[in-house]
């Protein structure tokens, strides 16, 4: 089983589960945008896919932290570099069925094949297995990015889905969970035109209404 969310987790958090529950059978209300930071100071952004909050990856989990939003990469990706270099970043979640937005900054923090050799592979892990054979299969593919070979057509990304490198225990050495960590999250509400901002200050959570 993985850790109970406490009944004390904050007003943001349960506000993105509503609308999470609200939204969940529309698939477009799993992609989030997010944006890093890259060397020259300029913004790097792409769509990722938010698979929850830390807390439903970890048997045990206490503190901030279980409240981190989750989303995987390749660890030969342009963006673990920005994360390594600069951690800040923020994250746009629109859910089309209510009509919300969610504006969060916060930073990043990455757990991959090498970093999990120290720290565990606990939450990497339980990702991994949560994910479709199908899906697996990306994290075997070329290098994400690099120029494509005049071969590209010859097989190189359809990985069989019987492919033993797809095993649950066999995580694959590219796949790399990723956790946000909010300081602060604008919700909007566009049906409503109600507009509230949570904001970690000195370690407490103050929940403010402002104008939309």
């Amino acid at each position: 089983a993985m850790a109970s969310t406490s009944a004390t987790a904050p007003a943001w958090r349960q506000a993105i589960k509503h609308a999470m529950k609200k939204n969940g059978r529309n698939p477009a209300s799993k992609y989030a945008q997010v944006a890093t930071i890259k060397p020259d100071g300029s913004p790097a952004v792409r769509t990722v896919v938010i698979r929850g909050f830390l807390d439903g990856f970890l048997e045990r989990c206490a503190g901030r932290e279980c409240d981190a939003l989750v989303f995987c990469t390749d660890n030969r990706s342009s963006k673990i570099g920005e994360i390594a270099r600069d951690a800040r970043g923020e994250m746009a979640w629109y859910f089309p069925e209510t009509r919300e937005q969610f504006r969060v900054t916060g930073t990043f923090a990455t757990q991959s094949a090498t970093t999990s050799a120290v720290e565990g592979d606990d939450a990497r892990q339980a990702l991994w297995v949560k994910m479709r054979r199908g899906a697996r299969g990306q994290f075997l593919w070329p290098s994400p990015g690099g120029a494509r070979t005049e071969d590209a057509d010859s097989g190189l990304w359809n990985i069989d889905e019987d492919d033993a490198s797809l095993d649950d225990e066999r995580v694959g050495e590219h796949f790399t969970l990723v956790s946000f960590h909010a300081s602060r999250i604008d919700h909007l509400a566009l049906r409503t035109n109600e507009r509230i901002v949570h904001e970690d200050i000195n370690g407490e959570w103050v929940t403010t209404r402002v104008n939309p």
